[in-house]
């Protein structure tokens, strides 16, 4: 095989499509959701790991331990990713509803 995907699809005119042209994430079709949810889950996952190393290094200091408030912070953090990404889903089930071959 050269350089062509295995298409699955119905559609005879996507027979020849690169695997280069199926997967273009451009500034085009980035969304301010797709930044939403790099944000939330990526902020969600760092502040996490944070407050891990803060409560463990306030354990072995033996002080009060102070990044409780970040277990809190994350759960905003979450939701705001994963609202995105249920947009973004949202987006692509729109898209494809659009598509040429539904309009015939």
């Amino acid at each position: 095989m050269t350089n062509q995907a295995f298409n699955q699809t119905n559609n005879p005119l996507a027979e020849n499509v690169s695997v280069n042209q199926q997967r273009n994430l451009t500034g085009d079709n980035w969304t301010k959701y797709h930044t939403g949810a790099l944000l939330g889950l990526l902020g969600g996952f760092i502040v996490l790991l944070g407050a891990i190393f803060l409560n463990v290094f306030d354990l072995f200091a033996g002080d009060k331990p102070h990044g409780i408030w970040l277990f809190i912070a994350i759960y905003p953090l979450f939701a705001i990713g994963s609202h995105c990404l249920d947009k973004i889903s949202e987006l692509k089930k729109q898209k494809e509803n659009i598509s040429p071959e539904n309009t015939l």
